[in-house]
């Protein structure tokens, strides 16, 4: 028999052979935070017999990173139990410092890498049941992370310069772990003076474009268009802005426009701000998959510049996201997309985007909203020919890099 599948833009048969009989595969501990969602990946690997074989098939279709990549796939020659065992760990996963690096996306790249070039493993986390037993465990851990029991690492984060914690407002500043009652408090912490520690540059000049964050910002390639795009051309692929600003009635505004993109990282701010000034006409959350990108090596190479150009974008149609519109006037319309990327996936709106009834003026600076823990990434998309996206443009002044803080001590 066949099954037919249609996973981000491309059809799929698989064809199954007949059903095998079914057993206990693996167990969870009764204390895991994230039980009843792996117990329910345990129920429908055992009990249904077309799951059981797409995930084996996904299993069986891993394929190794290239040669020049960081890290070699996990997941080869491994089977259910080993992602149940993966899944149990992951749960209550805490991340640590690594001299002038961290851990915090081991976990992110390893699923990632599950379903790296492989459509069954895409399609265990992007089709049902794998999808919503996926979310729910995401909501699970998340669950975790907003506990007292996630602070443990807390206090050491604190003594890594790279967070610059004199920028921050903490509960507690005489606390070792700064007061904060749960890592997703400490992750999404506010800024103490963003005036002082987040000038925006030439408040006062309409045609000037801020940086949304903290981030690491490229220009992105792709073609912007509002249609389906049948032959996938990896790095050069259309972007179909129709789908990623679900169906707005701004999205063809942008068809032939610019793009770039900004990634965050583990251990810096995680709020975003308007990046120009205008008049907010539309702010939506939209439900989506929380993972499945095929590519991360590719998507994050080696060399840390996450999302640079070649990288592939239009994966992140279906992702969960959350996009706003800013009408600037003179200068068009920017449409600006949040993507919760892996992990908890989280895109909160701070208050009135969060449920925009009518258009709102914003400032340049203002900020718009927040992510909790995983990869995060901030899409803004410009009109045609009002902003060419080749090169970044600073003034003097401004931050172009850091050093490594670490080399000295």
């Amino acid at each position: 028999m066949f099954h037919l599948f249609r996973i981000a833009g491309f059809t799929m048969f698989i064809v199954f052979a007949a059903s095998t009989a079914m057993g206990a595969s693996a167990s969870v501990a009764d204390d895991c935070p994230c039980k009843d969602s792996i117990n329910k990946l345990i129920t429908a690997y055992d009990t249904d017999a077309h799951f059981r074989e797409l995930l084996d098939a996904a299993f069986a279709n891993m394929q190794q990173t290239p040669p020049d990549y960081s890290a070699r796939n996990p997941w080869i020659g491994k089977s259910f139990p080993d992602l149940v065992s993966f899944m149990e760990q992951w749960c209550t996963f805490l991340p640590k410092i690594h001299g002038s690096s961290d851990d915090g996306l081991k976990y992110i790249q390893d699923m990632a890498l599950f379903y790296y070039d492989n459509p069954f493993g895409v399609a265990f986390v992007q089709l049902s049941p794998g999808k919503g037993i996926i979310q729910q465990f995401v909501r699970e851990r998340g669950a975790y992370m907003d506990s007292p029991d996630s602070t443990g690492v807390i206090a050491e984060w604190l003594t890594d310069p790279r967070v610059e914690k004199e920028d921050y407002a903490l509960p507690s500043p005489k606390a070792k772990d700064g007061g904060f009652k749960s890592y997703n408090e400490f992750f999404s912490r506010s800024l103490e003076d963003r005036k002082q520690s987040r000038p925006v540059t030439m408040p006062k000049r309409d045609y000037v474009i801020s940086a949304p964050t903290d981030c690491l910002m490229n220009s992105i390639p792709q073609y912007i268009t509002d249609v389906n795009t049948p032959i996938s051309t990896k790095g050069n692929e259309a972007l179909n802005i129709v789908e990623l600003l679900d169906g707005s009635k701004y999205a063809r505004k942008f068809v032939g426009g610019t793009a770039l993109s900004c990634v965050l990282m583990p251990n810096t701010y995680h709020h975003y701000h308007a990046p120009v000034s205008g008049t907010m006409v539309e702010a939506k959350v939209v439900d989506g998959a929380f993972f499945g990108h095929p590519d991360f090596p590719n998507w994050a190479p080696s060399n840390g510049n996450v999302g640079a150009p070649g990288a592939e974008f239009s994966p992140f149609e279906n992702f969960q996201r959350g996009y706003f519109i800013i009408d600037t006037g003179k200068y068009g319309h920017v449409a600006m997309v949040a993507v919760g990327l892996n992990t908890i996936s989280s895109v909160v709106f701070k208050k009135p985007f969060d449920n925009l009834r009518e258009p709102v003026k914003v400032t340049r600076g203002d900020e718009l909203g927040y992510f909790l823990y995983g990869g995060s990434l901030f899409m803004m998309i410009f009109e045609p020919d009002r902003y060419e996206s080749g090169a970044i443009q600073v003034r003097l002044g401004n931050q172009i890099g850091v050093f490594d803080t670490t080399l000295n001590q």
